[in-house]
């Protein structure tokens, strides 16, 4: 894992977690005027940077996050957010409760189990992507089921396709067979619950995750898919994350 810092050492620190196959560059393009009021921390998660070595786990990656805080930070952090993938992996690391991660904002968050076999057929999907440059047909379907359209594929090219295909299948399996633990109900961390309205698989996750969490607050934003609002209204988004994390 490659840990990116960015803005005043003497801020409060926010970690910052991008999504599934996302280049952590591009989410620092779009949450980089937070960097005037925090320290950005944003991990770049194994498989998914130049030089990096094959994606590992969810537990590897929240142990290295943890190792992180622990050796620079005191093992505390003012706040963090994640979106899609990102909150998938805070939701690991609020279950471990290693470290105080301040208040947290989970953006898109999928913990809802989707079993192996749409696991294999999404990893399938992706890595014809990348070795074509060509989507087949039934990326439709997944982006409806994602609450967008075929207009909003100009969403990858956010994505980090110099992965291996090794890391692309273990990083899908690892999402879409995760199962949230109820060691999660230890932690006391507020964690805020965001998603669209037209996001059925993170609406069925927060119910799963308000059945264990003992803080949270969810927010359901009308008429948005899955990252809309980060990725068309940023500024927007920037400011709504500088409000929540106060």
């Amino acid at each position: 894992m490659r840990f990116n810092e960015f803005g005043n050492k003497n801020n409060p620190l926010l970690l910052l977690l991008h999504g599934m196959m996302q280049d952590w560059r591009s989410l620092y393009e779009l949450l980089k005027p937070l960097q005037e009021h925090y320290l950005l921390i944003l991990p770049a998660q194994d498989g998914f940077y130049e030089g990096s070595g094959d994606f590992t786990s969810f537990a590897d990656q929240a142990q290295q996050i943890e190792k992180y805080i622990k050796n620079y930070y005191q093992g505390k952090a003012h706040g963090a957010y994640g979106v899609s993938q990102g909150a998938l992996l805070l939701t690991e690391l609020l279950t471990r409760n290693k470290v105080d991660l301040g208040n947290v904002i989970m953006d898109g968050c999928c913990v809802a189990h989707q079993g192996e076999f749409a696991g294999k057929k999404t990893a399938k999907m992706f890595l014809q992507y990348k070795h074509t440059g060509r989507f087949p047909a039934w990326i439709n379907l997944m982006m409806k089921l994602m609450g967008l359209s075929k207009d909003d594929l100009g969403m990858m090219d956010g994505l980090y396709l110099d992965a291996s295909d090794e890391s692309i299948r273990r990083n899908f399996m690892e999402n879409y067979t995760y199962r949230v633990r109820p060691e999660i109900t230890e932690n006391e961390t507020m964690v805020h619950l965001w998603c669209g309205s037209k996001e059925p698989y993170a609406i069925k996750s927060h119910k799963e995750l308000k059945q264990y969490l003992k803080n949270d607050h969810e927010e359901i934003m009308n008429g948005y898919g899955h990252g809309e609002f980060l990725m068309k209204h940023t500024k927007e988004c920037c400011e709504k994350i500088r409000e929540t994390i106060q």
